[in-house]
């Protein structure tokens, strides 16, 4: 039986990424989706990269989606995601772009929601 208490962590969230050397040239954002790649070297990760690459085994999340899954904060995931995809244990690729509705359906509507 819990206490009702969350459960501290042992080492403060921003050690999660310490050991990585982040490339600059990769670019990671909230919504980029992340997956491993097919050749991933996944032996001698530390604890949250392992945490990640089980995470991602059902398929590819968001970087935002990993953060929230893993508990840590959007920047920590975001420097241990830049570090993977520099070791090449991970891939990225942008999200595909979103269908906006047209512009003048758009209109007709807030027309109308004015009329009422």
């Amino acid at each position: 039986m819990t206490s009702g208490r969350q459960r501290r962590r042992v080492v403060p969230d921003y050690m999660a990424a310490a050991r990585l050397t982040v490339p600059e040239h990769i670019n990671v954002e909230r919504t980029t989706l992340v997956y491993i790649a097919p050749d991933a070297a996944t032996n001698g990760l530390d604890p949250p990269g392992s945490h990640l690459l089980t995470l991602l085994g059902d398929g590819p999340l968001s970087v935002y989606e990993c953060a929230a899954h893993l508990g840590l904060p959007y920047c920590v995931v975001r420097l241990l995601v830049a570090g993977l995809v520099g070791g090449g244990t991970l891939l990225t690729r942008d999200p595909p772009p979103a269908d906006l509705p047209d512009i003048e359906i758009l209109e007709l509507v807030l027309s109308g929601l004015r009329a009422l």
